[in-house]
């Protein structure tokens, strides 16, 4: 699957995720091939962007950072302990955070230390989010070489980072809060203050990890919130750095931007907002086009990129032509790889 802006849709491709209404009913089902027609009718519902199929799946070979199954069950279980604490005040349901976050930690330890992964802007929600934080901050952790306590902590703070979103009442999700009313920015801002305060009884959250909670929109130049601190703590600069990622490309928080947007953004608030070594970790290990995305090199030539090098920036392209490309027929005929890492006079010029 492939997210792709409504206004860049010209017709004919097809729907991975079905077009629902703010009530989750169905308008447009998966599956359904887009007539150039349904393409203002879909902008004209505020829909900004799509999950569509990937025609070029079976040539691609992506490197996430844990396979979907078990991202899934991490996720579901973020999901059940999260909901339980708040709406059954099972507090002591949160001490199974242990068990995932020690999980986590070991299933990071196996990754190879120079792997690239794949990460995709995606519509993210609460879960994924908390799971893909808590997943990039230890594999920074595991980069910069701490050890497993610290791991251990940085994974317990990222999973409980955000549950003050939860009792929050203003939207959250693929907005822009630098345009919000003062009332509605003071209600978002107050979540980490919130989310602190909900766990201050659970004694078996380390202090680092609840100094995490409190501080995880913080700034290194003091101007974040809530106390304008510029924290010195390792495990808060990297949780400031992993959370601002994913918010970028998920669209958590802030207005969803793409993974080549995310890191430069990232890049250029250097020793601003986030921490220069955090943040080269980070860039080294997350592939700068992920795998399905198309692009255009400097020959002018389209193509897609179909897996990663051990540079995040020259991964393996497929070419494409105008008759092959957008289209059901068999690419075997036409396949031409080119490792950019080895192609020294060719290289990305820009994301179609």
């Amino acid at each position: 699957m492939r997210i792709r802006a409504v206004n860049v849709l010209n017709g004919g491709e097809i729907l991975a995720e079905p077009v629902v209404t703010e009530k989750n009913e169905i308008l447009i089902p998966k599956g359904t091939v887009l007539k150039e027609e349904y393409i203002p009718l879909i902008k004209s519902l505020g829909v900004e962007s799509l999950m569509l199929e990937d025609p070029y799946e079976n040539y691609e070979d992506p490197n996430p950072i844990i396979v979907s199954s078990r991202l899934d069950k991490y996720v579901e279980k973020v999901r059940r302990l999260m909901e339980g604490h708040i709406y059954h005040g099972a507090s002591k349901s949160l001490k199974e955070f242990e068990i995932i976050a020690n999980d986590i930690v070991r299933e990071i330890d196996e990754l190879p230390l120079d792997g690239i992964i794949d990460i995709k802007e995606r519509n993210a929600n609460l879960y994924d989010h908390t799971v893909m934080v808590t997943l990039l901050s230890v594999m920074v952790a595991k980069k910069l070489k701490l050890d497993n306590k610290k791991k251990y902590n940085i994974a317990v703070g990222c999973l409980l980072h955000d549950i003050g979103i939860r009792y929050i009442t203003v939207q959250y999700e693929n907005r822009n809060f630098d345009n919000a009313e003062p009332v509605e920015l003071f209600e978002y801002k107050k979540h980490t203050i919130l989310g602190y305060s909900a766990l201050e009884d659970e004694s078996w959250i380390p202090p680092i990890s609840m100094k995490m909670i409190l501080c995880h929109h913080e700034n290194m130049n003091g101007t974040g919130f809530p106390m304008k601190q510029k924290n010195k703590e390792i495990e808060c600069k990297i949780i400031q750095a992993c959370d601002a990622f994913d918010c970028y490309i998920s669209g958590m928080e802030c207005k969803r931007i793409s993974v080549q947007e995310a890191l430069n953004m990232m890049m250029s608030e250097i020793d601003v907002k986030y921490d220069k070594k955090v943040v080269n970790n980070l860039i080294s290990s997350v592939a700068r086009y992920p795998v399905g995305t198309t692009v255009k090199t400097n020959e002018q030539a389209r193509a897609v990129v179909i897996s990663q090098t051990k540079d995040p920036e020259n991964p393996i392209i497929m070419l494409l032509n105008a008759e092959n490309e957008n289209s059901d027929i068999n690419l075997e005929n036409n396949l031409n790889k080119m490792n950019l890492m080895l192609e020294k006079n060719i290289s990305i010029l820009q994301v179609v």
